[in-house]
């Protein structure tokens, strides 16, 4: 069995930030070097039938905050389109049925917001901006419906009303100047009885369809996510017939190697590049748990109507998921999971590899759930992150997160653009970004407070993680009076390696230790000013040590030549 190691994450608040927000959160890493990109979601605490303390966070690959918001109301999920814009849902406080979806720019700003047209209510589980500036998103209408002939309530046989207030799905498509140019409407299409009577509780109100994603599908129709059906379903973008049903009650497909034969109040059905389906399956019905929560992945044939699993994946056999969920398959096969609310387990979202393996997993230990979590492995646009510079000062260090930030809010709690430096130590700077939200610094890991400003300016110059430690060649060489040299550091095992480079003169003298601190596995720069040396051969040695032994041990080690030339 492969063996995880575990990296916590400690968020260090200020009061202003970080105070009775989000709790630390571990990753759990199983193949640092397959994660890739940046994670999107969308926090949140969830007490009984009360949601609170809703966050959107953008983790780096490693899964390092570098983005959050905070919001006061109900509030969901975040994501990227592919047009660069990100969207997420907000219902202002007090007024359940008046979501929008915010619609943010590169800056995040607020650009634009959008709802439902003609009078329906705006449903918040999902949106798609499509490729012609297009809004496609769900709503739903309240419809009085005499229930009375049905039986299903409460799970004790108890009548609906005769006047029931019953909330129905609907679908609409906006053009770029928010004019309606499709709607379909469930009530139109389906039966009452079409719905799995276990979620009948209320027999005066009742929520019938519960459409929770919705997809545009190759051919340029829809599929729609119907959770209280236990249903996806296709209908046509151009007239609005239903061209097929699959799962539930009116299923016209065969299951094929599906152990449990469909699936049980799904989330996310989403059409995958291959042309297959992707589904998280819930695998529980309001309380009923029938099934694991699983991801899945069906070969549908819409010719023979079957409905073949190729791939699926569960967290634990003896795990459903109460509500929310989704599964988002990766460009390079990697899929990431959203588990929702997961019964006895504690995870928020993980990623892992077609064959199963773990990449990472996210768990908060105050147990915050996310309705989707996504990965995007790259970014249509910068983001502007503040930059930490060191300084000497009378011989103490400080470290300068740059002027002209509303607010300064550092790893160690203070509040001010400096901060001297006192103890070793891992230190980075949120500030203000964008429409109320907090961007964070790089980190800057300080291993010894002698020197310390040797040990910043290191950059990681790529997101791609190498697959061998390497000590390449400075350039300019030679060079007058600043060089860059540029190094590899591997995964290997761990997350964290000693790392330290020692520049010495033709003597073999060493002249100054140009790093020596733990980096994580990337690409690196860093550069050496000579301006206080004189002309001559030099050489810059790289070492890398394991961190499991006492004392250190070298894993990887090599020496180059440079010439100063003044």
């Amino acid at each position: 069995m492969r063996k995880f190691f575990s990296l916590l994450i400690f968020l260090a608040y200020s009061p202003i930030l970080f105070a009775q927000t989000i709790p630390n959160y571990n990753i759990v890493w199983g193949d640092p070097q397959a994660s890739a990109g940046y994670y999107f979601l969308h926090a949140f605490k969830i007490s009984g039938t009360q949601a609170s303390g809703f966050h959107t966070m953008i983790l780096d690959r490693y899964g390092r905050l570098v983005y959050l918001k905070k919001f006061n109301s109900v509030s969901n999920d975040f994501k990227l389109h592919p047009n660069g814009l990100m969207s997420y849902a907000f219902t202002p406080p007090g007024n359940p049925d008046a979501a929008k979806f915010h619609i943010m720019d590169s800056t995040f700003y607020l650009k634009d917001s959008v709802g439902c047209a003609g009078g329906v209510f705006t449903d918040g589980h999902d949106i798609i901006i499509l490729p012609d500036g297009h809004y496609l998103m769900m709503g739903f209408e309240y419809r009085i419906m005499n229930l009375s002939s049905y039986n299903w309530f409460n799970g004790n046989g108890t009548p609906g009303s005769s006047k029931a207030s019953v909330k129905c799905g609907i679908i609409q498509e906006l053009d770029e100047n928010k004019n309606l140019v499709f709607m379909w409407k469930s009530a139109d299409y389906f039966q009452f009885a079409d719905v799995d009577e276990r979620v009948l509780f209320n027999p005066n109100n009742v929520d019938w369809t519960h459409f929770n994603s919705l997809e545009l599908d190759n051919d340029g129709n829809i599929l729609i996510s119907v959770r209280h059906f236990n249903e996806v379903t296709k209908i046509s973008r151009q007239t609005g017939a239903i061209r097929w049903r699959l799962g539930g009650k009116r299923n016209q497909f065969t299951f094929i190697n599906d152990p449990h034969n469909g699936f049980l109040g799904q989330h996310d059905a989403r059409r995958i590049a291959n042309g297959n389906i992707t589904i998280f399956d819930n695998g529980i019905i309001r309380n009923i748990s029938v099934n694991p929560a699983r991801a899945i992945e069906y070969s549908v044939n819409e010719q023979n109507l079957t409905a073949t699993i190729v791939w699926s994946h569960i967290y634990s056999s003896n795990s459903s998921s109460r509500f929310l969920g989704n599964a988002q398959r990766l460009p390079n096969g990697n899929t990431v999971i959203g588990w929702g609310g997961l019964l006895n387990a504690n995870v928020t979202f993980n990623c892992v590899k077609p064959g199963g393996g773990l990449v990472m997993e996210m768990k908060f230990p105050d147990t915050l759930y996310t309705y989707r979590a996504f990965n995007y492995s790259a970014l249509p646009w910068r983001l502007n992150r503040p930059v930490i510079t060191c300084f000497n000062s009378n011989g103490n260090y400080f470290l300068d997160a740059g002027a002209g930030h509303g607010s300064y809010l550092w790893s160690t709690g203070a509040s001010t653009q400096v901060i001297q430096i006192t103890v070793p130590d891992t230190y980075y700077v949120f500030v203000q970004y964008g429409q109320g939200g907090y961007i964070s610094s790089e980190r800057a890991i300080i291993t010894s407070v002698n020197n310390p400003c040797s040990q910043i300016g290191i950059n990681n110059i790529s997101g791609e993680i190498p697959s061998s430690f390497k000590l390449h060649q400075n350039y300019p060489n030679p060079f007058n009076p600043i060089t860059k040299i540029k190094f590899d550091i591997a995964f290997v095992g761990t997350v964290h390696r000693t790392v330290r480079i020692i520049i010495y003169d033709i003597l073999g003298r060493k002249i100054t230790t140009l790093v020596n601190k733990k980096f994580i596995p990337g690409k690196y720069s860093v550069s050496w000013d000579g301006s206080n040396y004189p002309s001559g051969v030099y050489y810059y040695q790289l070492t890398v040590s394991s961190d499991a032994s006492a004392p250190l041990s070298v894993i990887y080690a090599d020496t180059k030549k440079m010439v100063l030339l003044k």
